[in-house]
């Protein structure tokens, strides 16, 4: 089990005791898909118009509920593949609309390139896993999936408006979408690495 894995493992075991002490544990999954995604938008929102500090909360609680829904669904013998496809297309959506409002916010700047190119990655890394499964390669791994990007620019959104405030620079915010554009077209380019080599017949390193 790979250090991730290990970690994931810790976070649910939080998350299922949590929501067996709350009302979330009552709520319907695809009820908690929605309200996640409505964060995601207003944090998409709050990017926009260059409110980092309300963005990064913001999509911190979408991130929490994204965790939620599945484990509700489990808990509760409700999964369905139905709210499997409903809890995927809408974290896509709330995505792409993340960076779309990065991008407009950046517009005038170098950083809409930066931006595009995080866009295009954090597609990317969703559609090789996709693609690479449908081959039949399950074990896809990498270093930028999407918990990490969220974490990361969540975070750096967070981190940007105290610099900014001392310092007068968004400097974290923009090193954040470098670092997002950089991390999630590795992490792309290394799942399609896996799919050569377990069609070469070797084992992909986790």
């Amino acid at each position: 089990m790979s250090a991730r894995d290990k970690i994931i493992k810790i976070y649910y075991s939080y998350v299922r005791a949590l929501i067996k002490l709350t009302p979330i544990k009552d709520l319907n999954p695809n009820t908690i898909s929605v309200l996640a995604s409505l964060m995601g938008l207003v944090a998409a929102g709050a990017f926009l118009f260059g409110h980092s500090f309300t963005a990064g909360v913001f999509l911190l609680v979408s991130g929490a509920l994204d965790t939620f829904d599945g484990t509700v669904a489990r808990m509760n013998n409700r999964a369905t593949k139905f709210g499997a496809i409903i809890d995927s297309s809408l974290d896509r959506y709330v995505e792409f609309a993340l960076f779309l409002g990065i991008i407009n916010y950046y517009r005038n700047t170098d950083m809409f390139y930066w931006g595009f190119a995080a866009l295009a990655g954090s597609i990317m890394v969703s559609y090789t896993r996709s693609r690479a499964q449908s081959l039949g390669v399950n074990e896809v791994v990498g270093m930028m999936q999407r918990a990490e990007r969220l974490i990361l620019l969540s975070l750096g959104a967070i981190a940007n408006t105290f610099v900014a405030m001392f310092y007068g620079t968004d400097i974290v915010l923009r090193l954040t979408i470098i670092l997002l554009a950089i991390g999630a077209n590795f992490t792309a380019i290394q799942r399609i690495m896996i799919v050569k080599k377990f069609e070469a017949g070797e084992k992909p390193t986790p």
